[in-house]
């Protein structure tokens, strides 16, 4: 059966355990958060690409390929950006050759010319590499010969070699107008940052709402951030995590420090999903069903506002509606408070339905086969046993509102009147992934083993879609005999 809105007001849900919805405006951002002209600044982001090389150390390994950092490029140079911004970790191993592939990429994308503008960081696997010094041990058994491939040795050297540009511990970059400053991974002094922001603050006129950026591949401390929260135009970008920019609690606001995680653009997916416990109470399942998308970010700066559009770069797709930050407003718009104001409501599709079953795990009436060839005394089939049963939920995508999109499902189950409620909750199949790139249609299986299901004659299925801050639309729901 399907709740109704009527139903849903009158507290009909109450009793299956949802409480009352929130009434959170559905994103169609407040007037002047939508930008018509041409923005003054565009810029691709991506982070953590991970490649290899093979076991020779100099030949691209064809488990880890590059083509999803040329996608992304390709992406980027499709919207005219006039930057690309990579957060570190290109070279899983630390190795030279791993950092090659990456301007070979490059190259191939924008030609031999300038290009945009290159606004890089390292990572701790581009200097410390992942297991580097077992890895080019065995690889490079002579020293010297080792100096030669691992980027940890004379890594000034060899960036500016595969780059062509200077490489900078602590730098400073214009573009168009804007500024960048990024730190490289090897100094641990992240306050370097802000008292290179400060030494130049006055000479670039920093003051004001007109944002600059500061990028480094793992967050920042609370020190930083204590210090750049003085800076209420500063705007931070950082990778390392891995966490998907699906959801929206890679936005992150700490000490009135504004810094986004960049997601991971590497072979084998960015699969992480990030702080559950804003979402549900419930312990969230089904994370392998999310999908392994390679994402990152086109950011688009206006006078008055910049938006950041989220894809993916290996089938392709947005990720959901663009994250945009007014300038000079109090509270700042990327805080979890005003974001939860224009994430919207995701939506099932009117007349969407539930399948519920009841279902057994594999075959389990055996009959001895010499016991049952006697047709005086047959052996009757083994009993089921309840710990083979399960509930098998089919919960149809939640797309009715384009503007909103569902990241998880809450499901709630009632028995008898006074049985304890059973509360479940599940990632949506390809929340991960592009909008129309979802598995299976976005069906999304939860599966419940009898044990844990309330007791009664019949069963009363309740779920709802949830966004990635928690807020939720309307939820539907259907009964089956137990």
């Amino acid at each position: 059966m399907n709740i109704s809105r009527l139903d849903f007001l009158r507290g009909g849900l109450s009793a299956l355990g949802f409480g009352a919805l929130g009434c959170v405006r559905v994103f169609s951002a407040p007037a002047g958060w939508k930008h018509g002209g041409t923005p003054n600044l565009i810029f691709g982001v991506v982070s953590d690409t991970h490649i290899r090389t093979d076991w020779t150390g100099k030949k691209p390994s064809w488990r880890f390929p590059i083509k999803y950092f040329e996608a992304a490029l390709e992406y980027f140079k499709a919207a005219n950006v006039d930057a690309v911004v990579h957060c570190g970790d290109f070279a899983h191993r630390g190795m030279m050759m791993s950092m090659q592939f990456h301007a070979d990429a490059w190259k191939k994308v924008f030609g031999e010319g300038r290009g945009p503008v290159k606004l890089f960081v390292s990572g701790n696997h581009d200097i410390i590499g992942g297991n580097y010094g077992d890895f080019a041990t065995k690889v490079f058994k002579d020293d010297e010969e080792r100096k030669k491939w691992v980027l940890a040795y004379d890594t000034a050297e060899k960036w500016e070699r595969v780059w062509g540009e200077k490489y900078e511990e602590v730098w400073h970059k214009e573009v168009k107008g804007y500024h960048f400053f990024g730190r490289q991974w090897e100094i641990k002094d992240e306050m370097r940052t802000a008292r290179f922001i400060e030494e130049n603050a006055e000479r670039l006129s920093l003051a004001g709402t007109k944002p600059f950026f500061y990028l480094q591949h793992c967050g920042a401390g609370k020190g930083l951030n204590k210090a750049l929260a003085t800076w209420p135009n500063a705007v931070g970008f950082f990778g390392h995590a891995h966490n998907s920019a699906a959801s929206w609690n890679v936005i992150k606001d700490r000490e009135g420090s504004i810094s986004i995680q960049v997601p991971s653009c590497e072979p084998r997916g960015t699969g992480l999903l990030c702080a559950d416990g804003y979402i549900t109470k419930a312990k969230l399942e089904g994370k392998e069903a999310a999908g392994t998308p390679r994402q990152g970010y086109v950011v688009r700066v206006y006078d008055d506002m910049l938006v950041i559009e989220r894809r993916e770069f290996g089938e392709g797709g947005s990720l959901g509606a663009d994250w945009v930050m007014p300038f000079g407003n109090t509270p700042h718009p990327f805080s979890r408070g005003e974001l939860k104001k224009v994430i919207g409501e995701p939506q099932f599709r009117e007349g969407a339905k539930l399948e519920v079953s009841l279902d057994r795990i594999g075959k389990i009436n055996k009959i001895e086969k010499a016991a049952n060839d006697n047709p005086v005394n047959p052996v009757n089939p083994v009993q089921e046993d309840s710990a083979t049963l399960r509930l098998c939920v089919k919960i149809p995508l939640a797309d009715s509102n384009p503007d909103s999109r569902v990241y998880a499902y809450e499901v709630v189950v009632v028995g008898d009147k006074g049985a304890p409620k059973l509360h479940k909750a599940v990632y949506a199949t390809g929340c991960n992934m592009g909008i129309g790139r979802e598995p299976n249609g976005g069906v999304t299986m939860l599966e419940i083993p009898k044990t844990e299901l309330p007791s009664g004659k019949a069963l009363t299925v309740a779920v709802r879609p949830l966004t990635s801050l928690g807020t939720s639309g309307k939820p539907i729901a259907t009964t089956i005999k137990a």
